[in-house]
């Protein structure tokens, strides 16, 4: 009689629990302002029984009271809701920041990242800045798989040229530079400590979004934004460098100099060169300032015999340690209407070449201003929104002589015998050159003049 009654409430409570797992229960997933959210996942947690929300964010399921439901969004944070007597759940989801790293804007919807064939590349604001240099071109050498970025020249402020994927035309190579949603020629007028990200656009893909002119790839910048209900954030860059070059030329000193252009002269069965009587000769001197070619040519004379090496002009030109320097100030915060971003900076960047000469360099001052205020809006979102992005540069930027390889600065330096000195002044005139340099050295080669002189005036 006991084993019957067991085996009658063993019964009742497989009944009940068989009964209970065929239940359907019903609910509905929206966000946080109101609005469904068609195709969230809905599943019992712990198993692979689940579905999908309809168009209007309604669901059913299979489900027993006590069941967890988990319920998940693409950009929103999963929630879990214990099953219990109401039959319509209603599930508010709410926007996750993570969550957002799933999900890639294309130029129609969104895609989880998963699924995107585009070749994309992001880099930070923090990576760039941290890598001090002039432009924020400069920062994704070495960085981006992909795209060659190359200066213009090595003079400071010359600009880059960027190439994603290789050259792909005959003609104008350059991406598409797309600077807060506007486009614009290059990037190099922004200091890299106002950049919160580039994104590199490397396939044809992005054609779909810009068309014809991201053939050569585009070059998405945001520049530092403001953030809702945030107290005002004050952050401060500097940094300070010098300047050398790597590996420097090293010409013919004088002896050296003198001795090769006698072999030349000798393997031509010429005698070998008179070289005090040519120093002696500077006839433009003589003829313009009677007696000081004379002058100038004994000096070097004597010089050479106490073992002077002569003018090594590649030195002369180059400035050791030149030094380098950039300040950056922001300023962000907001309220919850208003969103604020202001910033300054100021880059100075003395050139290697010629920088203590010509005050060759780049001086760089940049001041930006974003902000975005909410005029008109209701309990779901925001109606009317103005704002501007806003940024003033002003740059200084004076060169040496770049010009081609038969004239420019290096050029004269390197062709130059090293014979002169560099800066003269006589004793008997000093009129001949207010600022030093010596002015030529006619006798030992028709069209000989001081390089440095040349790069000054």
């Amino acid at each position: 009689m006991k084993i019957k009654n067991y085996l009658m409430i063993l019964f009742i409570f497989v009944a009940s629990s068989v009964w209970a797992q065929t239940e359907i229960i019903t609910g509905t997933v929206i966000d946080d302002s109101g609005m469904p959210l068609p195709g969230a996942n809905v599943i019992i947690k712990g198993t692979t029984t689940g579905t999908l929300t309809d168009f209007d964010g309604n669901f059913s399921i299979d489900a027993a009271r006590g069941d967890v439901l988990v319920i998940s969004y693409v950009g929103f944070t999963p929630q879990e809701v214990i099953v219990t007597d109401a039959n319509n759940i209603q599930i508010t989801l709410t926007q996750s920041a993570a969550a957002l790293d799933e999900v890639v804007v294309v130029g129609y919807g969104t895609q989880r990242s998963a699924l995107v064939t585009g070749a994309t590349s992001n880099v930070s604001g923090e990576d760039i800045a941290s890598l001090n240099t002039g432009t924020a071109m400069e920062a994704l050498q070495g960085v981006v798989a992909g795209i060659s970025v190359t200066r213009n020249s090595g003079a400071p402020g010359a600009g880059t040229r960027i190439t994603i994927r290789g050259l792909g035309t005959i003609g104008n190579s350059n991406p598409l530079y797309i600077v807060d949603g506007v486009a614009v020629g290059n990037i190099d007028y922004l200091n890299p400590s106002d950049i919160e990200s580039i994104n590199v656009l490397k396939d044809a893909a992005s054609a779909a979004i810009y068309g014809s002119r991201a053939a050569n790839g585009v070059v998405l910048v945001t520049t530092v934004k403001g953030r809702s209900n945030r107290e005002p954030q004050i952050s401060y860059d500097t940094y300070y460098g010098i300047q050398n070059i790597y590996k420097n030329l090293d010409p013919l000193n004088a002896q050296e100099y003198m001795y090769i252009m006698d072999e030349g002269r000798v393997n031509d069965g010429l005698a070998p060169n008179n070289w005090e009587a040519m120093l002696k000769g500077n006839t433009w001197l003589n003829n313009n300032y009677p007696g000081l070619g004379t002058q100038l040519g004994e000096e070097i004379w004597a010089n050479l015999q106490d073992g002077w090496e002569g003018t090594n002009w590649i030195n002369e030109m180059t400035t050791e340690d030149a030094p380098m320097t950039s300040h950056a100030i922001n300023i962000t915060g907001g309220s919850e209407d208003i969103i604020y971003s202001v910033g300054a900076s100021y880059l100075d960047q003395e050139g290697i070449i010629g920088g203590h000469i010509t005050d060759a360099g780049f001086k760089r001052f940049t001041a930006r201003l974003n902000t975005e205020m909410v005029l008109k809006k209701n309990d779901e979102h925001a109606i009317i929104t103005i704002g501007e992005n806003f940024t003033y540069t002003n740059i200084e930027n004076r060169s040496v002589a770049t010009g081609n390889i038969y004239y420019n600065d290096l050029h004269n330096a390197l062709v130059q015998n090293p014979l002169m000195p560099a800066y003269w002044q006589p004793a008997i005139d000093n009129n001949v050159n207010e600022f030093g340099f010596t002015p030529t050295l006619g006798g030992i080669s028709t069209g000989q003049t001081n390089p440095l002189a040349v790069m000054f005036y």
